[in-house]
């Protein structure tokens, strides 16, 4: 049986502003609560000696750079993608109410070009305070557009993980790699229900046993916010049934010079 290539990646989000927490009524939820989902998520990768891709929002990096920066020089296994600046929300977007209409004129929430590219070398720069320059890209909400692709391409961005598939799939577009995830993603955990998530959970992990002995490579998305629902549990089970396989874990960059 030939070993499975595994990538585990995830989105870590910054605050949401103050208009959205009064209209969600997340108050009550810490500013940082997904970033110590991220730091919780990285430490039980560590324990199993498994590499991830984290994409974080520029404002994220912006918001708590020491917390960020201890991170990557604590933890080896972790390699940190570039997610949009403002993840569209805020004053630009309308407070989300603006993503139809940019949806409608310009075929992606980001809006105009020069939205687009105000947002992204704004993302570049936080970064750069520390210390790193991203070569991994994934679109809040997955919707990039060819001005946004060929734009990353310019500014040195080698991949770009927005598209998703049912098969593994890597392919070169606008001069970038595009690599496809191919297992559900798991963006809707959060508003599901105990028992409608344990469904979810259950046919994630029979279709993870299934895809294992056929893919040579598998592309997983799993929020570490998400993840955090079940104190990781969902996690691990995915990590066991990796393991089994004998999995080959890696950071997306590895497919960069194959």
């Amino acid at each position: 049986m030939i070993r499975p290539i595994v990538f585990i990646t995830g989105d870590i989000h910054h605050p949401p502003d103050l208009i959205k927490r009064l209209l969600y009524r997340e108050l009550g939820v810490s500013e940082d609560y997904e970033l110590k989902a991220g730091l919780e998520y990285v430490k039980v990768l560590h324990e199993y000696n498994i590499p991830c891709t984290l994409f974080m929002t520029g404002k994220l990096v912006d918001t708590f750079l020491e917390t960020i920066k201890s991170l990557i020089s604590s933890h080896d296994n972790v390699e940190i993608g570039a997610h949009t600046y403002y993840a569209f929300r805020g004053l630009l977007y309308g407070y989300t109410l603006f993503i139809p209409i940019y949806r409608k004129f310009f075929g992606t929430p980001y809006g105009p070009k020069y939205l687009v590219r105000y947002d992204v070398l704004k993302t570049v720069k936080a970064f750069s305070k520390l210390g790193v320059k991203p070569i991994a890209w994934r679109t809040h909400g997955y919707e990039g557009n060819d001005y946004l692709y060929s734009l990353l391409a310019e500014l040195g961005f080698k991949i770009i993980s927005d598209c998703r598939s049912e098969r593994f799939k890597v392919f070169k577009r606008n001069n970038i790699l595009h690599v496809c995830i191919n297992m559900p993603v798991d963006d809707n955990l959060h508003n599901m229900s105990p028992s409608e998530r344990a469904s979810w959970h259950e046919r994630y992990i029979k279709l993870l046993n299934i895809k294992v002995g056929q893919e040579r490579a598998l592309v997983l998305q799993l929020h570490p916010v998400n993840m955090a629902l079940d104190n990781f549990d969902f996690l691990l089970k995915i990590i066991k049934v990796l393991l089994k396989v004998n999995s080959l874990f890696h950071r997306l960059s590895f497919l960069i010079d194959l």
